[in-house]
């Protein structure tokens, strides 16, 4: 009369194992991705709190080197106005010096100058 198969509600079928030898690893693997989401959120937590840092470190970098360059195109300009001042000199004093070599100097640019836009 102890066939298998013929048990009531609640009998175990199987090779005997209990339900703690499945649920023990199945709880194993829920608590490891609890962790993990735990995890994730966390680090996405912090992620516009560093974008926002590195931002502002790119900005100050940018600032700095902005700086920087404008001192740097001053600096060029105020030398390159000092050299237009040296020539300017040097070209009042020739042409004072030398006006009929001035004059032949200017005729000769004035007549490339006609040319190039006569020649279009």
């Amino acid at each position: 009369m102890g066939c298998l198969g013929s048990g009531g509600p609640g009998a175990n079928y199987g090779d005997g194992m209990d339900d703690n030898h499945i649920g023990n690893p199945a709880s194993k693997v829920v608590s490891d991705l609890k962790e993990g989401i735990v995890g994730a959120v966390e680090k996405a937590g912090d992620l516009p709190g560093k974008a926002r840092t590195t931002a502002a470190e790119a900005g100050n970098t940018i600032r700095d080197v902005a700086i920087e360059t404008g001192n740097k195109v001053s600096d060029v300009a105020t030398e390159t106005r000092k050299q237009g001042m040296k020539a300017g000199d040097y070209l009042s004093q020739s042409t004072a010096e030398q006006p009929l070599l001035a004059l032949l100097l200017a005729a000769a640019v004035g007549y490339g100058i006609a040319y190039l836009v006569h020649r279009r």
